[in-house]
């Protein structure tokens, strides 16, 4: 509303589903660390060709228990690498994605870490071998500037991000926020001695003083003190602790 463009068409599809993490769906991350080691967990997550272990056909969250799944039950894998979600990802960028940014459009892509990852690995040119390195926050916007071959230009500064070290994209919140938020959310997964969620200890203000950098001021001075109202509100009732998770 705030850009006066509340009505962009809003596209879904599967193939920018999240990666299957087969049987591993549904555990705690650091209840799995615990049991099968930090490497082992990262090149599950991370990794471009090894998939955790296979979902069992008694998984409580099995996609046959999905009416959405029914009819395409052959086509989902009980487990999927990142490879696996690069392939499919790709059959989307080629016929709808592309076309679109060809026609002249300017595109938001909304999805879960893994796909996006995929995404990223083919704009950038990342190596199989690289991809482990790759860790994105949730919630918080990356913006490329493509060329005529659908290529990332430089950024503006002509060097990689310092929170990735890996891209040309812009982060809209600033390395600095995302590199803090990346290494909280290793910890969050890899530190087994840590017991408690870290996000749920952060400054809300200060989330919120970034959602406003991030975003803009509103021109509309009356819609600006009704959102200011409203959000305030929902921060103390705890709507808007933390960015929604991705995995």
């Amino acid at each position: 509303m705030e850009m006066g463009q509340e009505y962009i068409p809003v596209h879904k599809h599967w193939r920018l589903n999240e990666r299957s993490y087969g049987d591993l769906v549904g555990l705690n991350k650091k209840e799995v660390v615990k049991k099968f080691g930090k490497d082992q967990v990262k090149r599950w997550r991370r990794s471009y060709d090894e998939p955790p272990p296979p979902m069992s056909e008694e998984h409580d969250h099995h996609p046959k228990f999905d009416p959405r799944y029914r009819f395409m039950l052959d086509e989902i894998p009980r487990s999927e690498a990142l490879k696996c979600t690069r392939a499919r990802s790709k059959i989307y960028w080629d016929d709808v994605i592309a076309p679109s940014l060809r026609s002249g459009k300017t595109l938001l892509l909304v999805g879960h870490e893994n796909n996006l990852r995929s995404i990223i690995m083919r704009l950038e040119g990342i190596l199989p071998e690289d991809i482990i390195n790759l860790n994105l926050p949730r919630a918080i916007p990356l913006a490329y500037r493509l060329d005529k071959d659908l290529k990332p230009l430089p950024r503006m500064d002509r060097k990689m991000d310092e929170a990735t070290g890996m891209l040309n994209g812009t982060w809209l919140g600033g390395d600095d926020a995302v590199q803090e938020i990346l290494e909280r959310d290793h910890k969050q997964v890899y530190d087994t001695s840590i017991d408690h969620n870290l996000e749920k200890g952060s400054d809300r203000n200060k989330w919120r003083r970034w959602t406003e950098m991030a975003i803009g001021e509103p021109e509309d001075k009356s819609f600006d003190a009704h959102s200011r109202s409203h959000v305030h509100r929902n921060l103390n009732n705890n709507k808007f602790g933390a960015p929604v998770q991705s995995e």
